[in-house]
């Protein structure tokens, strides 16, 4: 019986969509039915790409950031030792060759700096920052070369004491001019200067100045307050020959004070 109410059911739903109104709207509606369905889906589509074109533009963003981030950190390195060019001053002189410190070259011991210096080296030739006389460049290893500074207690040269030119031997680390004349005329406030007749400065350098005279035996020790201090500059030149006559700092370079 139910069976037959089903059929009878079936054939009436049929009889009745056959009907032209009941056929068209039943047709209008599937229609929309497909239109929002094709809508949606192209809505998904599109939330779908927008949120995966979003995030490939973070992806790219944070790959732009890190690769700024280490440019960055480059030209931080790159632009640290620049602190040291507003105090440092250039010189064109075929005498001298601008080099740059690369490193030090024995940590704890920083007194002693390994700089750009590519050239060989038979005698020291020394190392000058504006017009201070700075250390000596004792050995090259093909493009550096190791500098030792005036804080260094292997280091030495011949300078001149005050006016009259007094000569003596200047010791690094302990800051002093030995071997001067028992009686020779220097006193405290006297400049040390280069003399430039041991090839390794020319004459001129300031070197620092007097500040303690001690009486020795047979001669006379001069203790030293010195004009270069540094213990990390970032730029020197390098002497490559010795002319006496040639002199770095000009008017500023004088400066003793």
């Amino acid at each position: 019986m139910n069976r037959i109410y089903l059929l009878l059911f079936s054939f009436l739903i049929i009889i009745i969509f056959q009907i032209p109104i009941v056929k068209k709207k039943v047709i209008e509606i599937s229609n929309n039915i497909k239109t929002d369905i094709i809508d949606l889906k192209t809505y998904i589509t599109s939330k779908m790409n927008y949120f995966s074109n979003q995030q490939k533009l973070i992806d790219k963003l944070k790959n732009e950031n890190n690769k700024l981030k280490l440019k960055i950190a480059n030209l931080s390195t790159l632009i640290a030792p620049c602190k040291d060019l507003k105090e440092f001053k250039f010189v064109k002189d075929t005498n001298l060759v601008f080099v740059k410190t690369i490193s030090y070259a024995a940590i704890p011991d920083f007194t002693q700096i390994y700089i750009n210096y590519n050239k060989p080296i038979t005698i020291p030739k020394g190392l000058v920052y504006n017009n201070f006389a700075a250390g000596v460049v004792v050995k090259n290893y093909g493009k550096y070369s190791l500098a030792l500074l005036n804080s260094n207690k292997k280091v030495s040269y011949s300078v001149i004491i005050g006016d009259k030119e007094i000569p003596g031997i200047f010791k690094g680390d302990v800051y002093k001019v030995e071997y001067i004349k028992k009686f020779a005329p220097i006193k405290i406030g006297d400049i040390v200067k280069t003399s430039g007749l041991d090839g390794i400065f020319y004459k001129g350098l300031l070197v620092g100045k007097v500040i303690k005279i001690n009486q020795k035996k047979l001669y006379q020790e001069a203790v030293i307050k010195p004009f270069f201090n540094k213990y990390t500059p970032d730029y020197f030149y390098v002497v490559e020959k010795n002319d006496t006559i040639k002199k770095t700092g000009g008017k500023n370079g004088d400066k003793t004070n």
